[in-house]
């Protein structure tokens, strides 16, 4: 049994409602800092968007026929598209910071670790700082 073109638009307008749901969410998440929030979103994520995608390649693939040429594609549709496209590009930036973020805190981390191995008392039980130290051991046993 085949789709009507207007089966295809109310299960495509479901499909984006749902992904642009949970993309508002995801996006509130990530404005707020919460990453492993984010991270428990990642099934349904991955369910939504594949069902999204199951729908879209029908359209992109065959021609259509003159029924569907005729329906034309809802305003509500266009719309739902509009703002699924916006939320990609508002996740997308959203994560970007969320990446260089995390990465600024490990690099913190890191130097902050390597300035400490490089500072502590000498032989003489002064303080001293040790120019030479390069390497950077997270383990004492390392």
């Amino acid at each position: 049994m085949t789709d009507t073109p207007q089966d295809l638009q109310s299960r495509l307008l479901q499909a984006f409602g749902a992904v642009s749901a949970l993309l508002e969410q995801e996006n509130a998440l990530l404005k707020t800092g919460r990453w492993q929030d984010v991270e428990t979103l990642l099934p349904r994520k991955r369910t939504v968007l594949e069902t999204l995608r199951k729908l879209l390649p029908l359209e992109q693939t065959r021609p259509l026929t003159a029924e569907q040429r005729s329906a034309g594609v809802s305003t509500e549709l266009e719309a739902a598209a509009r703002q699924f496209n916006m939320l990609v590009r508002a996740n997308e930036d959203l994560l970007q910071s969320a990446i260089a973020a995390q990465g600024t805190l490990i690099q913190l981390v890191l130097d902050d670790a390597a300035q400490e191995q490089r500072t502590g008392y000498g032989a003489s039980g002064g303080y001293t700082v040790d120019s030479h130290a390069g390497a950077l051991a997270l383990r004492s046993d390392v």
